[in-house]
């Protein structure tokens, strides 16, 4: 079943994923409205402005949140206010700005009858350092960092409004999301940062030895996956949204190494950050059964469109 003429919001609609997102819903043929913050960028959304509606507001405003559902059949929540990398250092403002918030949305949800609302997670943060690997949705989830509480602490309260409530959710873990329109002078996102770098000749610091082993997903498939979700009512409410294969960041230079065909890159290593978990690999073998999907889009190729997207930001 295809969701055609579906009422959609995405929460975060006009950042990296929530573009490429609204992309795959409006080519399902759904009505899409995007919600941002104030005065926030349209570079990521200027060649579907005129097929969305666009809402500028405050998540943590409590009528702009009530205003934004007016009619929504399903919601997508993006919205994260922090990073893993600096969310310890004032974990009050994470939970302020996002666990509040998002249960202020649920609910409205609920008051609304909105008929499923679609959250994505932390598959690199909220099962801490894994046990064993590839991980699946049943390891047992120790973060390690305040981004990966909050993120589990929103599943875990998803819970309760569907056991309290009946609020109907699907909750997706994301790996390491890549690929055109991510922000190449952000603080996360070590592909289009390094890519970036390398392709201006310039330095390239890693945290660590380079053998932090991670799990990229190219963007197009993966929102192919929150898509879907829309017209698969499952067994399941989590899944990993994954490769399922990992690389390790000396790997991954290897491979940009490769596509650039830059072999002067400068790579400066630091010590190792306490937050970042050795190994992170998810198993998507639930996803793969339960959505019929996978993924499409190997990391060469990936890269090559990731890189093309950069070298048109410089012409």
């Amino acid at each position: 079943m295809r969701p055609d003429g579906a009422n959609c919001l995405i929460f975060g609609g006009g950042g990296f994923i929530g573009s490429h997102l609204a992309d795959e819903l409006l080519s399902l043929d759904c009505n899409v409205t995007i919600f941002d913050k104030l005065n926030f960028s349209r570079r990521n959304i200027e060649h579907i402005t005129a097929d969305v509606r666009i809402i500028e507001g405050d998540f943590n405003n409590q009528v702009d949140l009530e205003n934004s559902l007016a009619g929504i059949d399903y919601v997508f929540h993006l919205v994260s206010s922090t990073l893993p990398a600096n969310s310890n250092e004032n974990p009050v403002y994470d939970a302020e700005t996002n666990l509040l918030s998002s249960l202020n949305l649920f609910r409205e949800c609920v008051e609304r009858g909105v008929k499923k609302l679609v959250f994505l997670s932390s598959g690199g943060t909220v099962y801490g350092i894994p046990e064993s690997v590839p991980i699946t949705e049943d390891h047992p989830s120790r973060p390690v960092c305040s981004y990966g509480i909050i993120k589990k602490t929103i599943e875990d309260y998803l819970y309760l409004f569907n056991y309290l409530h009946s609020l109907n959710y699907v909750v997706f873990r994301l790996s390491n999301p890549y690929g055109e329109r991510q922000n190449p002078f952000a603080s996360q996102g070590a592909i289009p940062v390094f890519l970036n770098r390398i392709m201006k000749g310039e330095q390239i610091t890693v945290w660590g030895d380079g053998s932090v082993v991670r799990d990229y997903i190219y963007i197009k498939d993966a929102v192919k996956a929150l898509a879907s979700s829309l017209s698969h009512e499952t067994t399941h409410r989590i899944f990993n949204l994954s490769a399922g294969s990992g690389y390790s960041l000396n790997e991954l230079l290897a491979v940009m190494k490769e596509v650039t065909g830059r072999n002067d890159m400068n790579v400066k290593y630091e010590p190792a950050r306490n937050f970042d978990v050795p190994v992170s690999i998810l198993d998507n073998s639930r996803i793969r059964k339960e959505l019929k999907w996978k993924p499409e889009t190997s990391l060469r190729d990936g890269l090559i469109a990731t890189c093309n997207y950069l070298k048109s930001l410089n012409d």
